[in-house]
């Protein structure tokens, strides 16, 4: 089901107002139910894989709590769970990856070739794997105790708003939420549901609009070149981030009607002044997942220098394999750790060249610099993200600023024109909402409130893509 479909739209009041009409000793199950359903309207024999999830995760945590007193036992249960996980994800995700590598090898040594089944990935199957595992680790290592509850487990894993694409909630924070009582009020609503519209915004206007010339061009590449193809990298970043960033707003916001407060997954990260700011306010769940169960315990950067890039490359590398079973997600991940790499190396460089130009003296200058270098370097590793293949990505770089052609057959003049207005009203209303006197000016004028509401609702009815194209981050 997803959350740009008529469907949802009937669900999710429905859900609310059941949920608070029930006795509080019922409503967890109800919304376990419910958000059971909502993950079987995918594809429903898939529910057994996450129950599985479910099962291995909350029985590997009591015996890695029952085995405290004994390490090897201990240290057994967990790490039985943890590859139980992972070769979840590799039979589904990765299986046609590692036979391909495994014929690559075979076909040169004259052993033949393997077949793998094909099989469909389950929607969300890296969030709600990464999720449980994250529970895993912190029940491990002592920061959190193991639930015993087995159904308040299973909303755990699975409550419908962030269920599919995150964000990627820590037991920490969900689970005492979870056992709360909650009430329906009016504030959380007057916060919720105009995420939920501005989330819907993003993604039907903004990210389905602009999709339409991404996937045009990157799905013919030799039909064009030069510039057709910069504003193709352009327009997949905007639709990206518009795509995930609105389903992070919409879940959000669902949450709150519902008095939970789920994590921010992203903000406003195409204004950072570095890469390594970037990764700080962009996908800010898994970021800090992998910083704190991968890149802390590698060492994080209390190692000298040559193992701190290493534990970059590596923490990124794992990144780019958890988006996808191809190496142009490897590319992508490891580009995006040099990034970070060069910054840190160039630092002595750029502050000679602040001292030599008198730059920092020019009110705004160095950051508006530094925010463009980071967004074109950014946009430069979405070519691999985006790109079918290696051999497409480097087609798109060598003819990049070669003669432009190619024609945007298929899309209409007015479906262009959105594309090229949108990003930049996204942009000055980001921008704006920075500013700390627009923001207090925006909560006390109601009037200006309900005018935005009324864009914004009207913008979806009128311009929105109505093809209801899932969301990017399901793939993943």
């Amino acid at each position: 089901m997803l959350f740009n479909s008529v469907e949802f739209l009937a669900f999710f009041p429905i859900v609310i107002i059941i949920y608070f009409l029930l006795p509080r000793r019922f409503r967890r199950y109800f919304l376990l139910a419910a958000s059971c359903h909502f993950y079987m309207s995918f594809i429903p024999k898939y529910m057994f894989i996450l129950g599985f999830t479910t099962v291995v995760d909350y029985t590997g945590a009591l015996l890695v709590e029952r085995f405290a007193k004994r390490p090897k036992l201990k240290k057994a249960s967990f790490i039985t769970a943890i590859c139980l996980n992972i070769g979840l994800l590799v039979i589904f995700k990765y299986l046609g990856m590692v036979g391909d590598f495994i014929n690559f090898f075979g076909k040169r040594l004259s052993l033949g070739n393997i077949s793998v089944p094909d099989l469909i990935l389950p929607i969300g199957i890296s969030f709600h794997t990464f999720q449980s595992m994250g529970y895993l680790i912190d029940v491990y290592l002592g920061r959190l105790p193991a639930e015993r509850d087995f159904f308040q487990f299973a909303l755990f894993l699975m409550y419908f708003p962030q269920l599919v694409a995150g964000p990627i909630e820590r037991g920490a924070n969900l689970f005492a939420q979870l056992k709360k009582e909650h009430r329906l009020k009016a504030e959380n609503f007057a916060i919720g549901a105009p995420m939920m519209l501005w989330g819907m915004f993003k993604k039907v206007v903004v990210a389905d609009n602009l999709s339409m010339v991404a996937d045009l061009v990157f799905g013919n590449v030799e039909m064009f070149g030069g510039l057709m193809y910069v504003a193709a990298v352009l327009c997949f970043a905007f639709q990206i981030y518009c795509d995930f960033s609105g389903y992070s707003d919409i879940a959000i916001g669902a949450a709150k009607i519902m008095d939970i407060d789920l994590m921010k997954n992203f903000d406003t990260p195409y204004f950072s002044l570095s890469p390594s700011e970037f990764w700080r306010r962009w996908h800010i769940s898994l970021s800090t997942w992998f910083r704190d169960y991968i890149y802390i315990p590698l060492g994080g950067n209390r190692v000298s220098f040559p193992r701190w890039c290493l534990n970059q490359l590596v923490t990124f590398g794992i990144s780019g394999i958890w988006h996808g079973a191809d190496l142009t997600f490897v590319a992508w991940g490891l580009l995006n750790g040099l990034y970070i790499i060069a910054a840190r190396m160039l630092q002595p460089v750029k502050e000679f060249l602040k001292k030599m130009t008198h730059i920092d003296k020019v009110p705004l200058l160095p950051a508006v610099l530094s925010s463009a270098a980071t967004f074109a370097f950014i946009n430069f590793s979405w070519i691999f993200f985006r790109a079918d293949s290696f051999s497409e990505a480097f087609y798109i770089i060598a003819n990049m600023f070669g003669k432009t052609y190619g024609d945007m057959l298929g899309i209409s003049e007015f479906r262009l024109y959105i594309c090229k207005i949108v990003p930049f009203v996204l942009i000055l209303i980001e921008m704006c909402m920075k500013i700390p006197k627009v923001v207090e000016f925006y909560k006390r004028s109601k009037a200006l409130r309900v005018a935005l509401y009324t864009i914004c609702l009207s913008s979806i009815i009128l311009f929105g893509a109505y093809d209801t194209q899932a969301f990017i981050y399901f793939q993943f």
